[in-house]
């Protein structure tokens, strides 16, 4: 009888201990502009491990019906945010939650970057953003001249945990092999951003991949060894959540 010492429960809690954090924390939050950080690109917030995250901000009670559209995000001040004296909301997502002065409700949609702020950024970066929107402007950032070069002792770049939830959103949390989908905030940990070439440093958009935890693991021998080890607690978790739910499926029927 051959023993998988990877199931113990001593190399669970060592795997709980080393395994990567895919965790990313979602926020809005109402600042005056005056309160925010920013560098030459646009607003920031630094975070307590030296990482960081780019920020947006957009009018939180808005007359969506009136301008027949969703307030804008502005990435930095223009012309636009520097005539509003008055508070905005801050984010660091393309989706976000306004109130309907039409409406009286709340409203929850992708913002898209402002055009002025859009077209500045077309003309100084040479960035190919597609649509004007956070997530393309995150992740076309990383195919500019601007792109991360500081890493972490892992050797990803310090704004990475948004980076890869930037782009797994792109694939609205689906599992680019085997098609598992994410339907909620807790499932989105069992999605992962795979470096192709393995090169943590090239985060172009062709280099990555959106795959689940059992996925990722297998890509290769090497993934094979990383997961039997610092990444067995997400591998063990994802795989007791598909039990679970496929035993909750059998009871159904």
């Amino acid at each position: 009888m051959i023993y998988d010492f990877r199931k113990g429960s001593s190399a669970i809690y060592i795997s709980s201990l080393l395994h990567v954090d895919y965790d990313y924390d979602l926020e809005e939050y109402e600042l005056s502009q005056e309160e925010l950080e920013f560098d030459e690109i646009g607003f920031i917030q630094k975070g307590k491990k030296n990482g960081f995250e780019r920020l947006g901000i957009f009018l939180p009670d808005y007359r969506n019906e009136k301008y027949n559209q969703d307030p804008s995000l502005h990435i930095y001040n223009c012309d636009t945010t520097e005539d509003l004296s008055r508070r905005m909301k801050v984010s660091n997502s393309s989706k976000n939650t306004y109130y309907s002065k039409d409406q009286q409700k709340l409203i929850t949609a992708n913002l898209e970057i402002c055009k002025k702020c859009a077209r500045n950024l077309r003309k100084r970066y040479n960035l190919n953003l597609g649509t004007n929107t956070f997530n393309n402007f995150v992740l076309a950032l990383e195919e500019s001249e601007k792109r991360q070069t500081i890493t972490d002792k892992s050797g990803y770049i310090l704004n990475w945990k948004q980076v890869s939830y930037c782009f797994r959103e792109t694939k609205n949390f689906t599992c680019e092999k085997c098609s598992f989908k994410a339907t909620n905030n807790l499932e989105k940990r069992f999605l992962h951003t795979h470096h192709v070439n393995k090169d943590k440093t090239n985060n172009c958009r062709y280099n990555l991949q959106c795959l689940c935890v059992e996925c990722h693991s297998n890509v290769d021998e090497y993934h094979r060894e990383k997961f039997s080890f610092e990444g067995l607690k997400p591998l063990t978790d994802f795989l007791a959540f598909k039990e679970q739910k496929k035993h909750k499926s059998k009871n159904t029927q």
